[in-house]
């Protein structure tokens, strides 16, 4: 019961954040949206360390195993064969999961294959007659795979693509939809920038359906006589709702070292991010980073998300109601070759204020 009741205010919590964000006391609403009306929600919360450390940025420049999440085309940047993984307590005892595993096949192409999972945990079923349980448990259950192919077509632009397989399950209930992602990075030659663009989730809505929707309807009690003993099955139709289709852009551009035409380093560089994300179910939000590397070897990142319009956000921080769940990442992260395999390793923390941090680790191994 504990659980539920965790599980249900961070719920509660997320959807007063993002209300208050549409309407403050009798002034109408200046950016409605669609909160609450799109399914596969899981689909939206970040996949690896890095991602999560750079709020949500670097959809220009990722180039690892967690491309396959963020820009298809991002994987066009690995050489060898790697496996990678990614693991997120959350908040109420909620996990969140990644798998990836990238093949080079010839000079320009990539393949890639991929799992994102999300596990409620068991809760105890309560009813109203039954508040505090009756020993019974179910949770919940939701899964991303797909494929990837990402080609090089020039020594600037690449492009990317995407077919997932999408399911969610509460207790005998299901729902399917296949998806598609689609995404490209462009090195713009100019003042050391690079551009990044995906589609994500373009599929058709999701419906949940189980044995549970099933009953009889009991005719027989209808005073008509001539439905004695008549009981069809029937079944309860439920809603469907739209996958939650995204469309993100950034750019990055090198200040020091890389492709930087400012200062030139070889062993240090600092990138700037921007990125912008815009959900079909909520405003669009946008997004600073930075990333230093040494070597390429350390990284240190940092980032901070808003939402909505800017002038809006710093009027609402300054009046001390902050209006914007996650709020700054920041993480660290080591790559490394030992024995002749590539390894790297990242951390990652988020503020989803009232829910706490949100800490990712992720590994990654090249063969």
């Amino acid at each position: 019961m504990r659980k539920v009741m965790t599980l249900a205010l961070a719920l509660l919590l997320v959807t007063a954040s993002v209300a208050y964000g549409q309407q403050e006391g009798d002034k109408p609403p200046t950016d409605l949206s669609k909160v609450g009306t799109s399914a596969a929600n899981f689909l939206k919360l970040p996949v690896g360390a890095r991602g999560l450390a750079l709020a949500g940025t670097g959809l220009a420049t990722v180039a690892d195993a967690t491309a396959l999440y963020w820009n298809p085309a991002g994987i066009g940047k690995i050489d060898r064969m790697t496996l990678a993984m990614n693991r997120t307590d959350m908040y109420a005892g909620i996990t969140h999961s990644f798998t990836g595993i990238v093949i080079p096949l010839g000079l320009n192409t990539r393949i890639g294959i991929h799992y994102i999972g999300l596990d409620s945990g068991e809760m105890e079923v309560t009813t109203v007659d039954e508040p505090e349980g009756e020993g019974e448990y179910f949770s919940v259950k939701n899964l991303s795979m797909g494929i990837t192919v990402s080609q090089i077509l020039t020594d600037r632009f690449a492009l990317g693509f995407t077919v997932k397989w999408i399911q969610e399950k509460i207790q005998r209930s299901v729902a399917n939809a296949i998806a598609i992602d689609v995404g490209s990075t462009f090195n713009t030659g100019l003042l050391g920038t690079r551009l990044g663009m995906a589609i994500l989730n373009m599929g058709p809505k999701m419906r949940l359906s189980g044995p549970d929707d099933t009953f009889d309807r009991q005719l027989d009690d209808d005073p008509n006589e001539s439905y004695a003993g008549l009981n069809p099955e029937a079944n309860l139709a439920t809603l469907t709702y739209d996958l939650p289709l995204m469309f993100r852009m950034g750019l990055a551009i090198d200040l020091v070292g890389g492709i930087s035409t400012f200062m030139a380093n070889e062993m240090n560089r600092l990138t700037a991010h921007v990125d912008i994300e815009d959900p079909n179910d909520m405003v669009a939000r946008l997004a600073f980073s930075a990333e230093y590397a040494w070597n390429e070897t350390i990284f240190l990142r940092a980032g901070y998300r808003m939402r909505g319009k800017v002038s809006e956000q710093l009027g609402a921080r300054l009046a001390g109601k902050p209006r914007e769940l996650m709020q700054i990442g920041y993480g660290a992260g080591v790559k490394t070759t030992f024995a002749g395999y590539a390894l790297q390793f990242d951390f990652g923390m988020a503020d989803y204020g009232d829910l706490g941090s949100v800490t990712q680790f992720f590994f990654s191994l090249g063969f």
